[in-house]
Formats: structure tokens, sequence, C-alpha cells
């Protein structure tokens, strides 16, 4: 029980960031695009470079970066521009999501 609050709780945090993000920033895609990557690099950083506890592993990867990002405000994006735009939007959206990752990742040392 204790873990489902923790994840509540980060759920709670990230989707009011991204309500007031999404307020603050006059265009809805450009808002949606700096969470998701927002919620790319924290999880990835949780995930990779962190030694959290388990607890603030559960409070900031599926609670807060799942809260914050939204792929299904992505793929809506996409459909309802059906252009080029749409196209570069979503694509742009996941190669941006793997290279943040790619520099969060540590990197291994290769001794000479």
């Amino acid at each position: 029980m204790k873990k489902l609050l923790v994840i509540a709780a980060g759920g709670i945090a990230g989707s009011l960031v991204r309500y007031l993000f999404n307020e603050s920033i006059a265009s809805y895609p450009i808002a949606i695009f700096i969470v998701n990557l927002l919620g790319v690099a924290i999880a990835g950083t949780f995930a990779l470079r962190l030694k959290p506890t388990e607890m603030n592993k559960l409070f900031w990867i599926p609670g807060f970066s799942g809260s914050l990002t939204t792929f299904s405000s992505v793929t809506l994006i996409h459909g309802e521009r059906g252009d080029l735009i749409g196209i570069a939007y979503f694509y742009l959206m996941v190669i941006l999501s793997l290279l943040i990752l790619w520099v969060i990742s540590p990197k291994e040392v290769v001794a000479k």
C-alpha cells in the first residue's frame, strides 16, 4: 500500500507540473514537446545515473515522470495535423528522447 501511495504522490505532482507548464506556454504542441522531453530526462536520470531508493524510484519514474509525460497527446497532435509537420513532430520527439537517454546513460571507459 505504501508503494501505491508513493506512486500516487508522484503522479499528482507530475500532472500538476504538466498542467501548470501547459498553462504558462501559449502553444500547446510546444508545451507537450518540452514536458515529454523533461520527463524522459528525469526518468532516465533516476533509472540510469542515480542510485535511488526503491521509494524514490517509484515516486520519480512511474509516478512523477509517468504523469508528466503524455505520449497520447503526441499521437493526437500527429493525427490532427496529418501533414509533414505532424510527422516531423512525432519522429523528432522519439529521436530526441532516445538522444537524451543516450547522453544520460553511463559510458563504459575502456582502459588501454
